[in-house]
Formats: C-alpha cells, structure tokens, sequence
C-alpha cells in the first residue's frame, strides 16, 4: 500500500532577532515671549513617543519624540513659578542580523537619563540618553505533516509543539474629552504649569471580529492658583472610556494582548457659572494597539520508516517558537521617599517601574527592577518648592512549569496605580502597584516531513543474527535504536521490560531480536 501524507499549516509569528541600542538625543528649550525669564530650574522630565518602525535589512529604523516638560522660577510676584515643554525628534537604527523588510517590529523605549544646563535665562540645553530594544518578528507559514496513512509496518515519530496561532493585530486611535472643575478646597485657576496623562486598561472583552477595550485615563493637573497665596495647586481627576479594535477573526474564547499609549493632551481653561476660571476642557488621543492569538497544541510527524520495506524519506529542518508558558499578575510595592524636612504639600510624583534584570531558577522567572520616583513637593520650612528624585528596588516573581534557563523571555511591566501618604515625621510613602506580563518562548528545531515514499524493496533480515545485545550511547533515543534495527518501540519495551521507554540511559544494555516474517 503507497504511504499517505495527511498536511495541514499552521501559522506562527516567529521572532527573528532583538537587539538593544541607546540614542543621544540633544536639544534646546528656549522661551517663548509671553514666559519671563529662568532664575532656576526646578524639575525636568519626559516621555519617548514611538511615531514610525520599519524593518529594512539587518536592521530596524525608528522614529520619535522626546516630550520634555521643565518646571523654574522667575521673577514674577504674582507667580514666582512656570513652566515650558519642548519636543525632540530622533532617529536612530537597531543592528540586527538576518532581518529583512517583510518582517515586522516591535520597540520599547524609555529616557534612562536626562542632563540639562542653564544657558542663557531663555534657554536650557538638554541631553537626554534614550533606550530602545527592538524585536523583529516574521508572520512564518509552515506545512507540517500531522497524520501518515499505509500499512500496517509503517511506524511513525511524532512530537508535540504548542505554539500562539496569531489571529490578527491591529491599532485604533479614540479621543478622549472631558471638563471638569477644581475642587472646592482650591484656588481659581490662573495658569496651567503641567498636565500629565497615564492610561490604564480596566476590563478587556473580545467579541466576534472585535476587542472592546475599557480603559482609564488618570489626569493630574498642577496648576498656579489665582489667590492672594499664589500658591501651587495640585488636582487628579479620572476619565473613563470605552473603544474598540477591528480585528478579523476574533471570538470571545481567544486570548489579547493590549497596549495604551496617550498622545499629546490639549486643554482650555473655561469660566464656571459665577465667572471664575475653575473649568479645566482637556482632551487626549489614546492609541490602542491590539494583538489576538489563540494557544495551540499540535502533533507533527518528524519521522517515519516501515519494519518491511525500504522508505524514502526528505525532511527540512524549520525553528518554531514554541510558547511554553505565560504568567500575568499585580504586584504591591512599597517604600519610602526620604526628604530633609516635613511635607506640606505634594505637588506631583511620577513613577516609572524599570526592569533591569531576569533570571529562571526552577520554573520560577525572578524579575528585578526599580520604581523611578520622581517627586515635587513643598515642605514645611519656608524654602520653597523642592525636587527628588530616588529608587526604589522591586522583585516579582512569575512561576511558568516547564521552563528553563536560557529560554527566551518577553516581560512587560506596567504600572497600575500610585497611592501615597505623608509620613508624619517626613517623607512620603508610596504604594505602587505594576503589573507583569511574562512570556517564555524557545525555539523548536524540528525536521519537518516533506515527503514519504515507500520502496518496493523489502529490507533483508536474512543476515541479522536472531539476538542482539545494544548499548545504549549517549544521545540515543529508544526511537533511534528500534528504526536502526527494523523493529518497533512496543518490541523493544517488551521485551526489555522497559518501564520509561523516553528516559533510557546510556550504558543500559537491550536485547533485540529478529523480526521473522512470513508471506502467505
């Protein structure tokens, strides 16, 4: 009887490279007319913006924005304090090897150190060192062999391989508005110093051919009040939202991965119904990015061979990226940020929670990173507004089973909320919670089965003696001995009595014996 392949495809976003770079971006804030000149600068800080990738060979080339935002004092009885932002574009490349313009990329980008000078008292020179990991990643469509049909000698080897099937990605861009007024407790607005925008993904729910996102966007706004104080003011207010992402394909039971970005927030400050400037009209982009995937197990047909005839065999070798394990959760960190003197008033602490190392010990991923606190504050003593900054270590911890050292990890560490309180006897303390998502992927070489065909040839047994003793060399597999002799595994285990036919050991000696046939 011919032998039989049975096919399918099965189609896996395979990482072909990552690679890390770091990019000096340098500029200038300079004033503009309406703004009094700087006697001191008091905190600065910033975002990356990612606004193009593309995937050339052996390399990725991005474009960006660095948002600077820049808090100083002037001379100014009536508001000693004001701000400027600026932004800075940069382009830079990330080296790697075998990619081409096909594929698609990936980046992650953060300031890891911003350094500024006083030029001029109408203009900062800023240097801000950028970092950006870049992955290529290549949609891959791989034939495999899932079932051989023939006779009844024919043996076959198969291996299992668990795999994401990628559904569809794709990115929609909503608009969030909201007016709002200061609370009762503060002063009437005279004029916007900053405004920060961070969005938050609450509850996910995906629908056929849709992912509904429900998100938050937390603004906080510091502001100088028009009082007889004139002093800084400091407000929170939550935007909820709900959009949704077209990705064809998708049905409730799929899996998602999701990514907000909030763009640059525009806002007007409005009267209220007694004529008093308390109605702060923001508004904001929110970029939603939206990857559906399904988890998959699937068995391949790597070899085959018959106990009776000859068969030809061709095979290709192909590397799949196996997904071994995922693991998402929220982790509570605590600490302290430590000033000289007792707080009065917190004007505004921003968190970035930073990874800086991983390791697998034992199924368990050991995640190490730091919380990048950046806090501005009044305190008691009458010295002014005053910036810290400080970090804070963290670890989490991911336990994935089946994992191991070397195996290629994907870990994103998302910030979820910021509480803090004034300590009594100085400082401030935080609680911050992030949440990790961690993947663990390898890459599977497989020998792929491309074709199969049985030789009307028989395989000669007459000289093969009736016993032979084997044994076992290192790297051998109870597959590889029963295929070199023209037996089966269910002979081999029966007849050595073996109890775990996937764990001999090198040195075990087994018995094989002569397979005799007979025509009828």
């Amino acid at each position: 009887m011919s032998i039989e392949l049975i096919r399918d495809l099965i189609k896996i976003d395979q990482t072909m490279g990552k690679n890390q770079t770091q990019s000096l971006v340098e500029g200038e804030m300079t004033l503009p007319a309406d703004k009094p000149e700087m006697n001191q600068i008091l905190t600065m800080d910033g975002d990356v913006k990612i606004v193009d990738i593309k995937t050339l060979k052996d390399k990725i080339s991005v474009k960006g924005i660095v948002e600077l935002k820049a808090l100083y004092t002037a001379d100014d009885e009536k508001q000693p304090v004001h701000s400027l932002t600026t932004t800075i574009e940069f382009d830079e490349e990330i080296e790697i090897d075998g990619i081409s313009e096909q594929m698609t990329a990936d980046i992650r980008a953060n300031i890891e150190h911003i350094e500024y000078r006083l030029e001029q008292r109408d203009r900062i020179a800023v240097k801000a060192v950028i970092a950006l990991e870049g992955k290529a990643q290549a949609g891959n469509d791989i034939n495999i062999v899932k079932d051989i049909k023939g006779n009844k000698n024919l043996q076959v080897l198969k291996e299992n391989i668990k795999y994401d099937d990628v559904i569809g990605h794709n990115i929609a861009t909503t608009t969030v508005r909201d007016a709002f007024e200061v609370g009762s407790n503060l002063a009437d607005i005279l004029d916007i110093l900053r405004i920060d925008m961070k969005a938050y993904e609450r509850e996910t729910k995906i629908v056929d051919d849709k992912v509904i996102v429900s998100g938050l966007i937390e603004c906080s706004v510091m502001y100088f009040g028009d009082d007889e104080e004139n002093k800084i003011n400091y407000m929170k207010h939550e935007i909820q939202f709900t959009h949704f992402v077209e990705v064809y394909g998708a049905t409730k039971d799929m899996l998602c991965n999701i990514k907000l970005q909030p763009g640059e927030v525009t806002y007007d400050t409005k009267e209220d119904i007694n004529g008093n400037i308390r109605i702060l009209d923001v508004e904001v982009p929110v970029k939603i990015e939206a990857k559906i995937y399904e988890q998959k197990e699937k068995e391949v047909i790597t070899d085959t061979y018959s106990t009776v005839n000859k068969v030809s065999v061709e095979k290709q070798e192909v590397d799949i990226t196996e997904n071994v394990g995922r693991h998402t959760a929220k982790e509570i960190i605590k600490g302290t940020v430590e000033t000289d003197t007792k707080v009065e008033t917190v004007y505004n602490i921003n968190v970035k929670p930073m990874l800086t190392d991983y390791r697998i010990v034992e199924e368990r991923i050991i995640i190490e990173g730091f919380l990048d606190v950046d806090m501005l504050y009044l305190g008691e003593t009458d010295e002014g507004i005053k910036n810290i900054k400080q970090e804070i270590p963290f670890k989490a911890y991911a336990d994935i089973e089946k994992i191991q050292t070397g195996m290629d990890s994907d870990i994103d560490i998302i910030l979820d909320d910021i509480k803090y309180n004034k300590m009594s006897q100085g400082g401030v303390e935080i609680e911050v919670t992030i949440k990790t998502d961690v993947s663990v992927n390898r890459v599977k070489k497989i020998n792929i089965i491309t074709s199969a065909e049985e030789i009307e040839e028989k395989i000669d047994e007459s000289k093969k003696a009736s016993i032979t003793i084997y044994i076992v060399q290192d790297k051998d597999t109870i597959w590889d001995i029963a295929k070199r002799y023209n037996t089966t595994i269910e002979e081999l285990v029966e007849t050595n009595e073996i109890i775990n036919p996937e764990n001999i050991m090198p040195g075990e000696k087994l018995i094989i014996e002569k397979n005799i046939s007979f025509e009828i």
